[in-house]
This record gives C-alpha cells, structure tokens and sequence, in this order.
C-alpha cells in the first residue's frame, strides 16, 4: 500500500508537466480563432490531464493503481505528440515553436516512462512478496 508515501509536489514528473501546461496555453493563443474549440482546446485538455493525473493518482493505496493513473497521463502525452504534428502541419506553429514544444515533451515522456518502470518494478516486487506469504502460509 502506498498510504501517503507518494506526494505528488516532490515528484519531478508533476512539477514537469505542471510547467508544460504553463508553457503550451500561451502557445495555443496563437492558433486561429476557428481553431480555439478544436486543436486548442483539445491540446489544452491533454496537457491539463498530465498534472492532475499525476497528482491524482500519488493518492492511490496500490503502485498498481498509481500506474494506471500514470499511463493515463502517458498516454495524454502521446495525444498532444500528435495534436503538435497537426499543428505544426497545419501551420498554426512555426518550426521554432514546435521543435521547442518537442523538446519539452521529449523530456517530459522520458522521465514518465523512467518513473513508470520504477513504480512497476515496485508493484511486481510487492506481488512476489505477497505470493511469498500465501505460499508460506499454505505450508504451516
């Protein structure tokens, strides 16, 4: 169980992606203004969705359910990879703007999948010990 031994507000990963938010809204607000409740909004919603489903999830009791909440925000980031593509095929960023978005989000789904790994080789290790306790107790 993790019982609070996960603050989000210590987790590199949060402070990352609360910082991505901060960079890309700005940077929506140069799309065009068909394009507000579109490719904004929803480029807006992945990234708001990588925080909080960071910070949501480090409430969990099982590094289990921590990593579900973990790939929702991996797989946010796979959104935004593709909704940055469009953007920037379509135009609506410059290949400076782009390539410093990539860069951000390149590092940012680095350290996710690092972090996702470690929280996995913890829930794996607690699954052994657990089946390690069954056992033992089967043979008493």
């Amino acid at each position: 169980m993790l019982c609070g031994r996960i603050d989000y507000k210590c987790l590199d990963i949060y402070h990352l992606a609360h910082e991505y938010v901060l960079y890309l809204y700005p940077l929506c607000d140069s799309f065009p203004q068909h394009e507000s409740n579109n490719l904004g909004s929803q480029l807006r919603r992945a990234a708001v969705s990588l925080p909080l489903n960071i910070a949501e999830g480090s409430g969990c009791t099982s590094y289990r359910s921590f990593l579900n909440f973990l790939s929702f925000a991996y797989r946010s980031l796979l959104e935004i990879e593709a909704t940055l593509k469009l953007c920037k095929d379509l135009h609506y960023l410059t290949d400076e703007q782009h390539k410093a978005a990539w860069e951000k989000f390149n590092l940012l789904i680095r350290k996710l999948y690092r972090y996702m790994e470690c929280i996995q080789a913890k829930a794996d290790e607690r699954t052994k010990y657990r089946t390690q306790i069954e056992q033992a107790g089967r043979l008493a």
